[in-house]
């Protein structure tokens, strides 16, 4: 048997089931089945069934009932004393099941039970308590489930279904909690951080309390869990050093410089001690890899240094501005009253470094280089060969003290061979303990004579008689990997992309590298990245064969190109995808399906496409190029896009592609306006006009963006370029591009005061927008209309328009724009004379702008003016 209270009342009896709808035996059964197993007298029963107001011979009709209801279920009500009960198994009763699913920890299986509302077809005083008291009830299972998923690390996932539980419940701390866990594990801590003021400021305003311990505890340790933490993994084993290390401990806050030749442990001391002085700075620590003598091309510019550092600050990339002296800026203001650690690794010279010293009295920044730079007030750290016993120590720390002291001779002959250079004790160390059968003598024997190495000005020049010991022990594959991996264009790989270097599967190829990495020839500083010292990548360059070296580079490329192609379109859907070649034989592509996976991708390997660019054919280079224009855009990486945009134009303009042109064209005065290049832009866009002659919807695409190109100044030259983008939309057929034409009509004639105008072109797109479902596109034209009938002095409409405007934004997931409707529902409410409504909308755009990041200067001026 089985049984349904929640929705409406059914049985299930020898695989009958009877419905009973909205008659009063459901209601009846459903009573008893609520309560199945205690007796419920005769009274209770009128009740629950008949309200506290029933008819005239109430009881006589509840026994009637009775009497029907065990004719139509023999044997399910039994008489009990007074009173009647129902005697069934209760995991037959979906409403026990789902608490004995819940009780036992299998909560995901009890809630779509229980998707519909307990005994809905029964209206009385009892009925509508018992649903009270099960809504508590069931929304305790749901946040014990959402506990689950956040252990199982779903935290993007539940953002929208957290944000939606607490606007019904916005005094809820533990749906703030949750909601507050989930918004950091998805990587936006500024918004959890927010999040946590607004639920505190809402307690203390409307219940004059604080937050509760767990959720200040909450706050804090995830404030502590969100202060970046850049260093890589320290070094091990690190030997040594002490002097070096001290001199670090003693330096004042400040720049300090350490300087050495290639090879000489630099980075190994400033992670070492970094690491060792985290403590010291509570704030975070930042660190960037410069890569100032990698291969050309390869060096992280400053700018790009400053949006890491930025990003992992938490700043908002609509804060931050186009300019390098203006990026410096904010990183300084970010930095202003924090205790935060610096270490720019392997710069190339001062302008590099110059623009990420924030010089504020609690940032250290420690530099590593292998020339003599001299930054203002910059403590100078040379760093010289290890001592003889730190040398052997650090063999020794390699290849296991018992051996090293079993040949001591040999250990002495391998440390005077390798310089004492850290970097050849690494690979020369990592050489013998693969061998452990194999005599230390045996082994130093084998290694070329560096005792050259002490006095020469270059000690570096030789390291390759220890590389190629080293390399002597690889199979014949490995050997071969590491030879196309001094090929990688950018400073470090993935997987997918050393295996397409190889033209071998995956699985062969992280053997590979493992076998790689067991001989420290190279490193996987993050999981599956992998890279290795530019000096071991120059001498793997050189060890290449020229037969082996275009075709693996081409394969290379065509990886990175026709994944970014996949990552591209997953990135933005609604962009038309580019017609891409078959890739080569071996070569691999990463499936790209959702547009978290994109970004992560693009963002992984966004420094490798702008360096792989260049080298690419006219075809790879153009498609990395398309695939790097929104991401960039998004992320305010405004010189990489005119840059990519840039390359990608010269390499379209080889090959017999028009609309691949015109599209780079138009991303590339999308980038030039961003940089506050009008008159290029608008040579680029001018250009894309003409390129796309005999294609209107081109054409009409790039009108649209020569309106968005223009200043408050030129609104009705905007309007124009919008009118011709719409009669070409037209002319094709295109009703995407009509609508995005109209709504563009609309909102400018909004913007010159002609209101009819506005409110005409508002009302004819809203239908289409409709039909299609686009809930920012219609969010975008209840804004136009909303301005359209505050204009006209229509203000009700007014009112209505912004909150529907709102509301779409809301739904839409874009948080800024929703956080201007409400500052325009202020507006609205303001000009109808309702202060007190005006001041709620008002502090809502408030609080928005701050979960979104944003400044809400003009907001708050408005909620001045009105106290005043």
């Amino acid at each position: 048997m089985r049984f349904t209270v929640f929705g409406g009342v059914s049985a299930q009896v020898r695989g009958r089931v009877t419905e009973f709808g909205q008659t009063r035996l459901g209601a009846l059964l459903g009573v008893l089945l609520v309560d199945a197993g205690q007796a419920i007298s005769a009274d209770d029963l009128v009740e629950r069934v008949l309200g506290d107001a029933p008819p005239p011979r109430a009881r006589a009709m509840v026994q009637t009932w009775l009497t029907r209801l065990r004719q139509t279920l023999p044997g399910l009500v039994e008489r009990e004393g007074t009173g009647y009960v129902v005697r069934v198994d209760p995991l037959e009763i979906d409403l026990h099941l789902f608490r004995h699913l819940v009780r036992t920890g299998r909560t995901a299986e009890a809630l779509p039970l229980a998707e519909a509302e307990l005994l809905s077809t029964l209206d009385t005083p009892w009925a509508r308590g018992r649903r009270a008291a099960f809504a508590d009830e069931l929304l305790e299972a749901r946040l014990d489930h959402v506990d689950a998923r956040l252990r199982q690390g779903e935290h993007a996932a539940l953002v929208p279904e957290l944000r939606a539980l607490a606007a019904v419940r916005p005094l809820d701390e533990r749906i703030a909690a949750q909601l507050i866990e989930a918004l950091h594990g998805s990587g936006r801590a500024t918004e959890a951080a927010r999040h946590f003021e607004v639920i505190r400021q809402r307690l203390q305003d409307e219940l004059g309390a604080e937050p509760s311990r767990p959720l200040i505890t909450l706050h804090r340790r995830l404030q502590s869990a969100s202060a970046p933490r850049q260093l890589p993994a320290p070094p091990k084993p690190f030997t040594g050093r002490a002097l070096e290390l001290a001199e670090l401990d003693q330096a004042p806050n400040g720049v300090v410089v350490i300087t050495g030749t290639g090879g000489v442990g630099k980075t190994s001391l400033a992670v070492h001690w970094a690491h060792r002085a985290a403590e010291r700075f509570p704030d975070g620590q930042l660190y960037v890899n410069l890569h100032g003598f990698g291969p050309s091309g390869a060096a992280v510019s400053p700018g790009d240094a400053l949006l890491r550092f930025l990003s992992a600050l938490d700043v908002p990339r609509t804060k931050v501005p186009h300019d390098l002296a203006g990026q410096s800026a904010l990183l300084r203001d970010a930095l202003a009253d924090k205790r935060v650690l610096m270490v720019l690794d392997n710069a190339t010279d001062t302008d590099q470094i110059e623009p990420l010293l924030p010089r504020t009295p609690n940032t250290h920044v420690v530099i590593t280089s292998r020339t003599s730079l001299k930054p203002a007030h910059a403590h100078a750290l040379p760093l010289g060969l290890l001592p003889p016993d730190d040398a052997r120590e650090l063999l020794a720390a390699r290849i296991g003290h018992d051996r090293a002291q079993a040949e001591p001779d040999a250990v002495d002959t391998v440390v005077r061979r390798c310089a004492r250079l850290p970097l050849a004790l690494a690979v020369a160390g990592a050489r013998a303990a693969t061998q452990p059968e194999f005599p230390l003598a045996a082994l130093a024997d084998e290694l070329a004579d560096l005792d050259a190495f002490a006095d020469d000005d270059d000690v570096t020049a030789d390291l390759r008689s220890v590389f190629s010991h080293s390399c002597k022990a690889l199979s014949a594959e490995a050997l071969r990997l590491f030879r196309l991996l001094g090929l990688m264009p950018g400073s470090d790989i993935s997987l997918a992309g050393a295996a397409s270097l190889a033209g071998r599967g995956l699985r062969e190829t992280a053997a590979l590298l493992e076998e790689l990495a067991r001989a420290n020839l190279i490193d996987e500083p993050e999981s599956g990245r992998f890279t290795c010292h530019d000096l071991l990548r120059d001498y793997a360059a050189e060890l290449a064969l020229p037969t082996e070296r275009d075709e693996a580079l081409h394969r290379l490329l065509d990886h990175l190109a026709l994944t970014s192609v996949e990552a591209g379109v997953a990135f933005t859907p609604t962009r038309h995808r580019p017609a891409t070649p078959e890739p080569a034989d071996g070569v691999v592509i990463t499936p790209i399906s959702t547009q978290e996976e994109a970004l992560a991708w693009l963002t992984a390997e966004h420094p490798t496409l702008m360096s792989a660019m260049p080298h690419g054919t006219p075809v790879q280079t153009w498609l990395m190029g398309w695939s790097l224009a929104d991401v960039l855009d998004r992320q305010a990486h405004y010189r990489d896009l005119l840059t990519s945009q840039q390359l990608a134009v010269a390499a379209l303009e080889q090959l017999d592609d028009a609309d691949g042109l015109g599209r780079t064209l138009i991303n590339l005065g999308r980038g030039l306006g961003r940089a506050g290049r009008h008159a290029e832009a608008e040579v680029a866009l001018r250009r894309a006009f003409e390129v796309y002659e005999g294609n209107p919807a081109g054409q009409a695409g790039v009108l649209l963006n020569m309106a968005m190109l223009c200043p408050d100044d030129r609104i009705a030259e905007a309007v124009e370029h919008t009118r011709r983008g719409l009669a070409l939309f037209e002319e094709c057929g295109d009703e995407y591009g009509q609508a995005n034409a109209l709504t563009g009509l609309a909102w400018g004639h909004g913007k010159l005061g002609e209101y009819a105008l506005a409110l005409e072109y508002g009302e004819r797109v809203m239908p289409m927008w409709q039909a299609m479902g686009h809930v920012l596109g219609q969010g975008e034209t209840w804004d136009n209309l909303g301005t359209a009938y505050l204009g006209l002095g229509e203000h009700a409409k007014a009112v209505e328009a912004f909150t529907r405007s709102a509301e779409h934004f809301r739904i839409g997931g874009d948080r800024s724009l929703e956080a201007t409707a409400y500052e325009e529902l202020g507006d609205a409410h303001a000009a109808a004379g309702d202060a007190e409504l005006a001041r709620e909308a008002w502090q809502t755009s408030v609080r928005l702008h701050a979960e979104a990041g944003l400044p809400a200067g003009r907001v708050l001026a408005k909620l001045q003016t009105e106290d005043q």
